[in-house]
């Protein structure tokens, strides 16, 4: 599908859209910095099948979730506002997240999200929306001991055996939507103060635990900031961190073992495994069973 088509599709005429410039190509993604009558806009293009953040899009502005502006959408394309030319968002930068305003702005966000997401949980959420859970099999943790050469390490049979008993437990508590890949370069602030914030690229958005995304977010935050959105964003039940502490890393370590060479942030997650850390989280988290 060429890019003409594609703007077609989004019910333009491509005499009148050009490319300004094509800021970022990705294997799955093609992101383009169009002028159309006068005025430049971001033309996200998805080159896989079935992509999930066009519905992602559509799903959180029925919520009532913030989003950036999205100007027209197809199943493959997103038109949406050129943050470089905006009057009233910008890109962050590192330094944003650094201090205590952007991540009280970033709680402020996540909130949004998730208690919209418990409702929607709660009256059914669609299919297309994964937790990640559910991506670990007995066989897969198994499989990520002997990818890490420590299939010595009794850790992985102890997970695998509890694996169904520890997803059900979690199940138990209220699940909501997981935005689950936070960093400083998917997140827009207000030009205007009080800061408010939008975190955008909603390609791995899921359901799950509510702390599972707080811990995500505040591994990306500065102390400060970490401590601004704790405080803002509120307490989360015990139980939860309790679970998430080792399946997240059983998730992280799958993913990073598929991979062919081992990823420098999952290395961390490969001492908690050799050190008896990971251990010692799956018998607390079995304790809850």
């Amino acid at each position: 599908m060429d890019l003409e088509f594609v703007v077609q599709q989004l019910g333009l005429n491509p005499r009148e859209a050009r490319v300004v410039k094509i800021i970022s190509r990705s294997k799955g993604t093609r992101l383009y910095r169009m002028r159309i009558e006068g005025k430049t806009y971001v033309l996200k293009r998805f080159l896989g099948e079935d992509p999930l953040e066009p519905r992602a899009y559509g799903l959180l502005r029925e919520l009532g979730v913030p989003t950036l502006p999205a100007y027209d959408s197809t199943p493959r394309a997103l038109l949406l506002e050129d943050l470089d030319a905006s009057p009233t968002w910008r890109l962050a930068g590192e330094r944003d997240v650094a201090g205590r305003n952007g991540g009280r702005a970033v709680a402020e966000w996540y909130q949004f999200l998730h208690t919209a997401g418990r409702g929607l949980v709660k009256r059914g959420a669609p299919d297309w929306l994964r937790w990640e859970w559910d991506e670990l099999t007995p066989e897969g943790i198994l499989g990520v001991g002997r990818a890490l050469e420590m299939e010595e390490n009794p850790v992985w049979r102890f997970a695998a055996d509890h694996l169904d008993g520890l997803r059900a437990r979690a199940r138990e508590l209220p699940m909501t939507l997981n935005y689950n890949d936070f960093h400083w370069t998917n997140l827009a602030l207000s030009r205007q103060l009080p800061l408010k914030a939008i975190v955008f690229d909603y390609h791995l958005l899921g359901i799950g635990l509510a702390w599972s995304d707080v811990r995500n977010v505040t591994c990306s935050l500065g102390p400060a900031a970490r401590e601004a959105f704790l405080d803002a964003y509120g307490p989360t039940r015990p139980e939860e961190r309790i679970l998430d502490e080792p399946l997240s890393v059983l998730h992280a370590l799958h993913v990073a073992t598929a991979r062919p060479t081992l990823p420098r942030w999952a290395v961390p997650c490969r001492e908690r495994a050799r050190s008896g850390q990971l251990l010692a989280s799956l018998e607390r988290a079995v304790a809850l069973l």
